[in-house]
């Protein structure tokens, strides 16, 4: 999912790539100046067959020209160590270069946090040079390309895939933007509780604590206080410093199990900036903050909050946890960050409940792992064919594992070398998560709409005296200023 080392230094020289470029001087021989102007058609078929009809079957296939496919991914955020990512990509890289010879697919792995990346993919776009022809990100920020006419629609070429058939229906419309495909996903992340026995029970808690309202979380975090004060209560994350990936994980998960978690209003195309369910996350915020029961701000709004409750987990720093389902896989001795064996005897897990144990009962929030193709690449067919080795169910296995994800495809969350990452109950748990969870808008707006939300529940938390109409405001004013207020509107 994300990295919390930020080992920005990766990729040496040794690991810069360059396709073949053939040259053409005036000693080249003339037959292979026109072999060379055959392009990559001749490829596609029996080279040999083609050179003899042609009456050129002395020339060489080394004249034809060669092509690169660029794939773009984050080399610190996606997976959970840098070493991870450039073992994925690599193996992607050989996989693709041994079924295409001659071709080269090239690695742009960019350093930093999400925002950081999504920043620089901007940056890459900008010109022919350098806008890669794959990119590897996450479906909240597909509607941000699509818009801005950046990317490849993929409804043709999804159509006869068996991963895509196998890909539940909110995934898949996970990565659609203005009724058209543009990703698809490798995995998802999906969003529980994880508690620490040894302070629960301490504090009362039964071992299998089942809170049925946000009520009940918090008296769960006020008893750990009480009974445990050098630990943090409850851990939730907010602030932009997380960026647009801090939303799903935080605000916006708490938001899907509110009374009303409607973000974008598909019938009005108008974006909610005030409701009941927004003023419910506004005061789950300012009321766990005036009574001390948060984490330390410097870690809920570090930009690797969703990373740190691996280790505090580990030490028993924090008592209830909102976290995302790489958390139990971090601690596997594939990953160690850190090693914990004995994990499910200490930890325990619960789904989110609803703010007021209203139905469905439980909230859940999730966001994918996906690819798209940008538009107009250098060689369509070659970019899908790079797609489809990623695609393929050894590499969505590994992607699960070194991200980690729960499997995009329904086959896969059940596969036993997927369960068997972590034991009962985390990954069969967090994997059930998936039907019931919801993605965010698709709308390219969906960034500012989440910054804003962050901006108001960061300030609950800096300043619990702020009130709520004040924190609705904070998000109101934003949003008039980005979008426009015509474009806005209160629900109830």
């Amino acid at each position: 999912m994300l990295n919390a080392r930020n080992e920005s230094k990766f990729y040496g020289k040794e690991n810069k790539q360059s396709g073949y470029v053939a040259t053409v001087d005036q000693s080249t021989p003339r037959r292979s100046i026109i072999v060379k102007s055959l392009g990559r058609t001749l490829r596609n078929i029996a080279f040999p067959t083609v050179l003899a009809m042609t009456g050129l079957a002395t020339a060489s296939v080394e004249g034809v020209q060669a092509a690169t496919v660029k794939v773009a991914f984050s080399l610190n955020w996606t997976f959970a160590d840098p070493k991870l990512a450039k073992k994925w990509f690599d193996n992607i890289k050989t996989e693709f270069e041994k079924k295409h010879p001659g071709d080269t697919m090239e690695l742009i792995p960019v350093p930093g946090t999400y925002d950081d990346f999504i920043t620089k993919l901007s940056l890459l776009y900008n010109s022919p040079d350098t806008k890669p022809d794959i990119v590897q990100y996450f479906d909240i920020n597909v509607g941000q390309f699509a818009a801005s006419d950046l990317l490849s629609p993929l409804d043709d070429k999804v159509a006869d895939a068996p991963w895509w058939k196998d890909t539940p229906a909110p995934v898949q419309a996970s990565g659609k933007y203005d009724g058209k495909i543009y990703s698809v996903a490798q995995g998802i992340n999906t969003y529980g509780i994880l508690f620490d026995r040894t302070l629960t029970e301490k504090a009362g808690l039964p071992k299998d604590w089942k809170p049925k309202s946000w009520k009940d979380i918090l008296d769960g975090a006020r008893a750990i206080k009480k009974t445990s004060p050098d630990a943090s209560p409850l851990y939730v994350i907010t602030g932009t410093a997380q960026g647009t990936f801090g939303v799903v994980a935080g605000p916006g998960l708490l938001l899907s199990a509110s009374s009303n978690p409607t973000i974008y209003d598909q019938e009005t195309k108008k974006w909610v900036v005030d409701s009941k369910g927004i003023r419910e996350v506004l005061n789950f915020y300012r009321t766990a903050a005036s009574e001390g029961l948060l984490a330390p701000t410097s870690q809920i709004m570090d930009p690797n909050g969703a990373t740190h409750p691996a280790e505090a987990l580990h030490d028993h720093k924090f008592g209830i946890t909102f976290a995302g389902n790489w958390i139990p896989v971090f601690w596997s001795k594939e990953i160690c960050a850190p090693c914990w064996d004995d994990k499910e005897k200490t930890i325990g897990f619960s789904e989110i409940p609803t703010a007021e144990g209203q139905q469905p009962g439980i909230g859940a929030s999730f966001n994918g792992v996906v690819l798209s193709m940008s538009k107009d690449p250098s060689d369509p067919k070659l970019a899908w064919s790079a797609m489809e080795i990623m695609q393929a169910r050894e590499n969505l296995l590994n992607i699960a594992a070194w991200v980690p994800v729960v499997p995009a495809t329904a086959s896969l969350k059940t596969d036993k070398s997927y369960l068997s990452l972590t034991q009962e109950p985390f990954q069969k748990s967090f994997a059930e998560l998936s039907s019931s969870s919801r993605s965010m808008p698709s709308q390219a707006e969906f960034p500012i709409w989440g910054n804003a939300f962050q901006q108001a529940t960061q300030a609950m938390v800096l300043k619990p005296e702020t009130t709520i109409d004040e924190g609705v405001n904070i998000l109101r004013s934003y949003m008039a200023t980005q979008v426009g207020e015509e474009n806005l509107e209160t629900l109830p």
